[in-house]
């Protein structure tokens, strides 16, 4: 008979379940650890980034309101370095600074990053509120040492207004490094870039700009710089590069005056620095601020007679002020609309007296036909495709008119046109042409005027060219008298004549064309250029030009405070002068020249104005450095420098903390946070 189990355990069963849970719990304790020391980690990690986060947002908010040219740096022999020193203003209306009745930036307190070393070290801001304005550069640099080396501002300039504020503890790493300017000149192809490289606190008077190559792109082939135009003024005031040869000094290779043909560049030139290798430099001498004008085709300028043309008879070639002239003035095919001539019936002209009007005025049914006034000019005749041609009693003269079409002449105003001294042309073949000798006659493009010739009584030489009239709008422009007299193209009054001896024609015979010379005198008004500063002290305005002969060029000058220098002087009241001179008058902040211009007697020649410049005594201030540089496929990697100082266009900060935290069983593991950031402060000290 089998017998009934008991209830409950026996003792092995009982150890063993107590065996089972004791090591389920250290499985559980474990993991919880585990999981603690984890979220404790991350915890700290979290917090730290925040921190290093918040110390830059706060570094940036106050470097980003300040100015270069205003910091000091720790140490005083170079970079990377472990403090800065910089003025901060006051903030009203959002991000406007207060200024001082000259417009300067009022700057309010000193404010000094540094670390005060322990255990462990610290991140701390030092305020100077106020900013003591009396202290030199030196003092504020011993200013800055004496914080760095107290970890405070006891025993400095100013120390009783300074408060010192921990920003957090357990720094590890922090390196303030100014960025130097630098430009990458590298490009697949030939192309030009406008850049700003960085900021220079320049002084009035003369600087050395030193431009040196210190690498190349991979992809580039050579390490050549090239460079269009230069900004160094506080004025924004562009320069062509290459009108600051000849160079101060030069390393491995010289700079050149480069023409470049694509015409993108201003001037048509570069300065060309064809570098073979790392540390070729070159460098330029330039004053702190002045304008030179030396394409004269900024926007706003007026020419009067005048023109402003790239001149390739110079050497260099180069853009100048010229009057305008020694062209075509008038031309039959403009006022017809015809550009191919056609031809007479053979014979038909033959003793032929035709009278051809030339409107400048804009009269009822059109004008406006001349392009340049000039002192001078001379007549174009041209032959027809079927026969040769020749021409006798040229003469040219007024319109008895000044408002109407008229086929009569102004008497006092006629003049007699000659071919090489003679009355009559040579004969020409068919659709050649021939010109006269040049005519003491003025064009004036406002008149109006009238050519009247005799065609050869000859059937072979009657074959003018005819410009037939497409525009519908020559009305009384060509009349011609069938039954020629000799005196018929000298007379006065053809509205006297019979109207079955004159016939009106649909187009121009046998005038192709006036020239004229260069005009008597003509005018060139520069644009209005700003020199940024209330009263200037300016100095002298030169300039460059070739003065041909018996022609003239003077040179005005005038200041304004207005931008469109309506509170200036007029024209007509001032003193022209012909060589260098001060800049006469009240000096005021916008200032523009104007050019006189006469042609040389005979109207053949004319002076050409080449570069104007004008001095000022510049304001020390901080100026944006840059320009348009070439970019190509063997351009290299370039720096700048400003009297041996690197230009700063930003700050990198490097910022690195700490925090050790004790793991379950006593280990310490440090966890670190850091941050790389650049800062470009917007303000200078104007």
């Amino acid at each position: 008979m089998n017998n009934a189990r008991s209830s409950g355990y026996t003792l092995v069963e009982m150890m063993a379940s107590i065996t089972l849970l004791i090591l389920a719990l250290g499985m559980a304790m474990t993991g919880y650890l585990f999981a603690l020391k984890n979220v404790n980690e991350g915890d700290v990690q979290n917090d730290l980034d925040i921190d290093v986060m918040l110390a830059m947002e706060q570094l940036k908010k106050d470097l980003r309101l300040s100015s270069l040219d205003n910091m000091h740096y720790y140490p005083d022999s170079g970079g990377p370095y472990q403090a800065i020193s910089f003025p901060m203003a006051d903030v009203t209306d959002g991000q406007i600074l207060d200024r001082d009745e000259d417009g300067k930036i009022i700057w309010t307190k000193t404010v000094i990053y540094h670390i005060r070393p322990g255990d462990p070290d610290k991140l701390v801001k030092t305020t100077f509120s106020p900013r003591d304005d009396s202290l030199t550069d030196a003092e504020r640099q011993a200013q800055l040492e004496s914080v760095v080396d107290n970890g405070s501002a006891a025993g400095t300039y100013n120390a009783e207004n300074a408060t010192s504020k921990v920003l957090f503890e357990n720094l590890l790493d922090w390196e303030i490094s100014p960025t130097a300017g630098r430009f990458d000149a590298y490009s697949s192809t030939i192309t030009r870039d406008q850049a700003s490289l960085g900021y220079m606190l320049l002084d009035p008077g003369e600087h050395d700009i030193c431009f040196e190559v210190v690498g190349k792109n991979a992809k580039s082939s050579g390490y050549h710089i090239g460079i269009d135009q230069l900004t160094i003024s506080s004025s924004a005031s562009a320069r062509e590069a290459e009108a600051q040869l000849p160079v101060t000094a030069e390393t491995g290779v010289s700079a050149v005056d480069q023409y470049v043909s694509t015409g993108s560049w201003k001037g048509n030139h570069q300065l060309y620095f064809p570098a073979t290798s790392i540390g070729n430099s070159f460098t330029l001498t330039m004053e702190n601020d002045r304008w030179e004008e030396t394409n004269f085709g900024a926007e706003g300028y007026q020419s009067e007679d005048t023109r402003v043309v790239f001149d390739e008879t110079l050497t260099p070639t180069d853009f100048v002020v010229e009057l305008a002239g020694m062209d075509d003035t008038w031309k039959a095919s403009d006022q017809t609309g015809t550009l191919v001539p056609s031809s007479p019936t053979a014979g038909l002209m033959k003793n032929w007296v035709v009278r051809v009007m030339q409107k400048g005025a804009e009269l009822t049914d059109n004008g406006n036909w001349f392009a340049y006034n000039g002192r001078q000019c001379r007549l174009k005749f041209q032959a027809a495709q079927t026969g040769n041609f020749r021409v006798t009693n040229v003469y040219i003269g007024e319109t008895a008119s000044t408002t109407n079409a008229s086929l009569d002449f102004n008497e006092a105003t006629i003049s007699s046109v000659k071919f090489d001294g003679q009355v009559s042309s040579p004969i020409v073949g068919p659709g050649e042409t021939f010109e006269s000798d040049w005519v003491d006659f003025a064009i004036d493009k406002e008149k109006n005027y009238l050519v009247s010739y005799r065609i050869a009584n000859s059937t072979d030489r009657c074959h003018p060219a005819i410009w037939e009239d497409v525009l519908g709008s020559l009305a009384s422009t060509c009349m011609v008298v069938t039954n020629e007299t000799t005196a018929t193209a000298k007379d006065m009054t053809w509205s006297d004549l019979p109207a079955s001896d004159i016939m009106e024609m649909k187009g121009i015979i046998g005038l192709a064309s006036i020239e004229a010379s260069y005009p008597i005198e003509g005018t060139y008004v520069s644009q209005i250029f700003d020199t940024r500063i209330t009263s200037p002290v300016y100095g002298d305005i030169s300039w460059n030009a070739d003065v041909p002969g018996d022609s003239t060029l003077a040179i005005k000058v005038r200041c304004g405070s207005q931008p469109d220098m309506l509170d200036a002087d007029d024209w007509e009241s001032l003193s022209a002068f012909t060589s260098q001179c001060i800049v006469p008058g009240t000096w005021k902040r916008y200032i523009q020249f104007q050019a006189l211009m006469e042609s040389s007697s005979d109207g053949q020649s004319t002076p050409k104005l080449k570069d104007v410049t004008i001095d000022w005594e510049g304001a020390m201030q901080l100026v944006n450095i840059g320009g348009i540089f070439t970019k190509g496929p063997d351009y290299g990697i370039f720096e700048i420098s400003v009297d041996g100082d690197p230009l700063r266009s930003a700050l990198v900060v490097d910022l690195e903390i700490y925090k050790d935290v004790t793991l379950t069983k006593g280990q310490q593991r440090r966890v670190t946070s850091s941050l790389k950031t650049e800062i470009t402060p917007r303000n200078s000290g104007m």
